[in-house]
């Protein structure tokens, strides 16, 4: 008898470890149904982030304050560009800033909108095989795209040089050589990416440390596709989450209201920062006539569970400023579930 016990227990042990372990959910009640107003402007020129927790806009800026942001992460390498500029980069054969003027056959790359490390512009200018690190030495050009009145920001050419104690260093200059600049960038933990302008040649950081936001209402450049299914960038308007500890499922079968906890553990969540992106609004109308306007998908409802494991629910209902009826005021209803 004692003999078969012991093989129940032991075959419950081993059955309840093939199973994921629930994550555990801090105690809550369910929250009030908010209504949010983002002021991104009619020409699309700040930048939000925003924390769900706290139901605040955490900071605001000008979309174009900044050209790079550089990861904070211990072992991270990556630099991502300012894509709400839609910025590009292109890396040349040469190894001397001063060897490179023009911009004559370089292959043009832009982040994925996906924030997939593997698709970034700027890569491979590092190599790590264990306790060895090495430099491409290559120089990059990097078109600044363009600001929010719609002038260029010209071209920078830029040698990442080194990336030693968490300090980032890189040199950089106009193409002809003027204002020529050694700088570096430090890690702090406290965020998830410094950011770098190349207009104030320092530091200029708009987003907020990592512990204090999950949405960012942006600008950003992304890839459409041609009715051939020909790729090409564009700049859209919507939402990224954050870069870690953020995940997001879209459903559009449910109402709004019904959505509860329970519902959660069908949903297919991803961590793709464009997850909720800009197509919960469509334009509609006459182009030719110019009468168009977005009309918003009210039964896209997003499923946001944040850095702290709490579950939202969230649909957007305006995209106009309801006093003047300007553009660029995404507004959307959330809930804590």
């Amino acid at each position: 008898m004692k003999t078969n016990i012991v093989i129940i227990l032991i075959t419950m042990v081993i059955i309840s470890s093939c199973f994921k372990e629930d994550e555990m959910i801090p105690p809550h009640e369910p929250g009030d149904v908010t209504t949010v107003v983002i002021p991104l402007t009619m020409y699309y020129e700040n930048q939000v982030y925003y924390d769900m927790e706290l139901n605040e806009q955490v900071s605001i800026s000008n979309r174009s304050q900044f050209d790079l942001n550089f990861s904070c992460n211990d072992t991270s390498a990556i630099i991502r560009l300012n894509t709400a500029n839609f910025a590009r980069a292109a890396k040349t054969n040469h190894t001397n800033l001063d060897d490179v003027t023009d911009t004559t056959g370089l292959v043009w790359k832009f982040d994925k909108s996906d924030g997939n490390i593997d698709s970034l512009a700027i890569k491979d200018w590092i190599s790590v095989s264990g306790s060895d690190t090495s430099y491409s030495n290559k120089v990059w050009v990097i078109n600044r795209g363009i600001n929010t009145a719609g002038f260029n920001l010209g071209l920078i050419k830029i040698k990442f040089n080194s990336l030693v104690n968490g300090k980032f260093s890189f040199t950089f200059a106009n193409m002809d050589n003027s204002e020529l600049t050694v700088a570096d960038v430090e890690k702090n933990s406290d965020f998830d990416y410094i950011q770098y302008s190349f207009s104030n040649r320092s530091i200029v950081q708009s987003e907020p440390p990592r512990s204090g936001w999950d949405l960012l209402f942006t600008q950003y450049t992304t890839l459409l596709f041609t009715d051939e299914g020909e790729a090409y960038p564009y700049l859209v308007t919507g939402v990224l989450q954050k870069y870690n500890g953020t995940k997001v499922a879209l459903d559009t079968n449910l109402v709004f209201s019904d959505i509860t906890i329970a519902d959660t553990s069908s949903f297919e969540f991803s961590t793709s920062l464009d997850k909720i992106g800009y197509d919960w609004k469509e334009l509609v109308g006459d182009v030719g006539s110019g009468d168009i306007y977005y009309e918003i998908k009210l039964n896209n409802t997003y499923i946001i569970k944040d850095r702290n494991s709490f579950y939202y629910k969230l649909r957007f209902v305006n995209f106009y400023n309801h006093e003047t009826g300007e553009k660029g005021y995404p507004t959307f209803e959330y809930q804590m579930l």
